[in-house]
């Protein structure tokens, strides 16, 4: 087995492939900011394989439990085919689609709207087997904290408060649903007909509207917007919906700006 240190892209795809690493050829994709990645080519297929390069215990990555949904969304359809995938050895090898990532143009395009989403509701009526993770948003702001007062952060305790309010009433949703927490235009991939979604990091049981919260605060969703796509997913608007909603954008961006902070920290000691 190889070694984190000399872990090479074209062994790993020559490993799951069965064939001659000789006869590959490996190219980086732009780098993530927990992974890298690189696209590899053979004869006959192309494959993808990611190798995790953050912190997995200060972002709060549980690859085990990324492992269970990528088996779940592949056979669902919105996933990319797993071909391997060894948390111990911080690799995951998946078929290439035949797709494209979409541009942040795409997303604020009101006639994307419905086919995302169609691909949410998909994802968050999913039936759930045991070991998956629920992800409760009170306890990922707890463990960016902690985090952060360990390196000697100073905190915000006003808009802690509020934080931990918002997550508060998002934790109390039920029934809670399989969720992926980080639908950004580079995790999404179209054909031209139907939208699939990479990275499943973060997905775990939790608030839909955390999900909708995601797209909008990525793309810079206006109120237009965000009224638009919850009344695609929904098929109505709810104007108390529609307010949590808007919560829930607060808080997606107050969790991001955490996370950021924590990725940036130097070592202890």
């Amino acid at each position: 087995m190889m070694s984190l240190d000399t872990i090479k892209p074209i062994q790993v795809a020559a490993e799951v492939l069965g064939c001659d690493a000789r006869s590959l050829i490996a190219t980086q994709v732009k780098g993530g900011l927990t992974n890298e990645s690189w696209y590899v080519d053979a004869a006959n297929t192309s494959v993808v394989v990611r190798i995790s390069t953050a912190d997995e215990h200060a972002l709060q990555l549980n690859r085990a439990n990324e492992a269970l949904v990528l088996r779940l969304v592949e056979q669902a359809g919105i996933g990319a085919e797993v071909l391997l995938c060894e948390p111990s050895r911080r690799l995951l090898v998946t078929r290439k689609l035949m797709a494209e990532p979409l541009m942040l143009s795409d997303l604020r395009d009101p006639a994307l709207l419905p086919q995302l989403a169609n691909l949410l509701r998909v994802l968050h009526q999913l039936s759930i087997p045991d070991g998956v993770q629920a992800v409760y948003l009170q306890h990922v702001l707890q463990g960016y904290w902690q985090t952060l007062v360990q390196h000697r952060i100073a905190l915000d305790e006003a808009a802690n408060q509020q934080a931990l309010t918002y997550a508060l009433e998002s934790d109390q949703i039920a029934p809670r649903q399989l969720c992926h927490h980080d639908v950004h235009h580079l995790n999404l991939l179209s054909d031209g007909k139907r939208l699939w979604l990479l990275d499943w990091e973060y997905a775990g049981l939790g608030d839909p509207l955390f999900d909708l919260a995601a797209v909008c605060c990525y793309h810079d969703y206006d109120v237009h917007l965000r009224g638009g796509l919850l009344l695609e997913y929904r098929g109505y608007i709810d104007p108390a919906e529609l307010d949590r909603l808007h919560r829930m954008c607060w808080l997606f961006d107050y969790i991001k700006e955490l996370w950021m902070q924590v990725r940036n920290l130097p070592p202890l000691g």
